[in-house]
């Protein structure tokens, strides 16, 4: 379900804060005019309202978000990913609890890292979408021709303490559909750690296989915070597996295994 981000309210023009776009607010719902090319007051305005209310955020909640836009449908008009971090929140649900201390040894491991897409062409938000991980450090939010080469596909790295694992979402009916996930690196800081590295290449479809590689992460020389340190990971040919992406199950499977390995 897509919920539009317009504000309908027709009585509040007089209460709006200085600045606002109210041009901007009329012509939202129109087809030629996207949120995008507005204002970054009234953009930012747009986004709080409807992350505090479908997240049902605290008052005063100091949650953050970034803007990472591309063209992800075949419509080829600018959408945009909107990546939504609540370590704050996370903290503060922690120390409430009583299990600060485990909370911390977890990173705050929870649905504290999300996502929404922003659909260009019609002006509205999908559902925030979580990811369970450590909001430590936010979602990294990248894009590839992975389905099509006419429109991108959203890539999202995150931490689990001192692992990073990579998912690819394709969108379905417009809404984003996790179709891969995999290790980045894990057991950063110990001697037992891997890192993979990944390359997208034309297979027998229309969507790309993805070929995972060993690589070689890079030990730190200092005393680092293995939970947001970000290291550097060499790319190899060590070829460890290869996935096709097999549309009526609507994920990829490699030669051996199941579903996303």
């Amino acid at each position: 379900m897509l919920f539009s981000c317009d504000d309908t309210s027709s009585n509040q023009e007089d209460d709006t804060p200085a600045g606002i776009d109210l041009e901007a607010r009329r012509k939202l719902n129109q087809r030629d005019y996207a949120l995008l090319d507005s204002s970054a007051y009234f953009v930012d305005s747009v986004i709080r309202t409807f992350i505090n209310q479908t997240l049902q955020t605290v008052q005063d909640e100091a949650y953050t978000f970034e803007i990472h836009r591309a063209r992800l449908n075949p419509d080829q008009v600018t959408d945009a990913i909107i990546s939504v971090n609540r370590l704050s929140y996370a903290k503060n649900k922690a120390s409430l609890s009583g299990y600060q201390a485990q909370a911390e040894n977890l990173g705050y491991m929870g649905p504290f890292n999300l996502f929404i897409y922003y659909d260009g062409a019609n002006n509205s938000f999908s559902m925030p979408v979580p990811v369970p991980s450590s909001p430590l450090l936010p979602l990294e939010v990248s894009f590839e021709n992975i389905s099509s080469t006419i429109h991108k596909d959203l890539v999202v790295d995150f931490r689990i303490r001192n692992s990073s694992y990579k998912e690819i979402y394709f969108l379905f009916n417009n809404k984003p559909s996790k179709v891969f996930q995999w290790k980045n690196f894990d057991g950063l800081g110990t001697k037992e750690s891997e890192a993979y590295s990944f390359e997208f290449n034309h297979g027998n479809g229309p969507v790309r296989d993805i070929l995972v590689f060993n690589a070689k992460i890079e030990q730190p020389i200092k005393v680092i915070d293995p939970f947001i340190y970000k290291p550097t990971i060499s790319a190899s040919q060590d070829l460890v597996k290869q996935f096709f992406y097999i549309p009526a199950q609507g994920k990829y499977f490699s030669t051996k295994d199941g579903p996303e390995g």
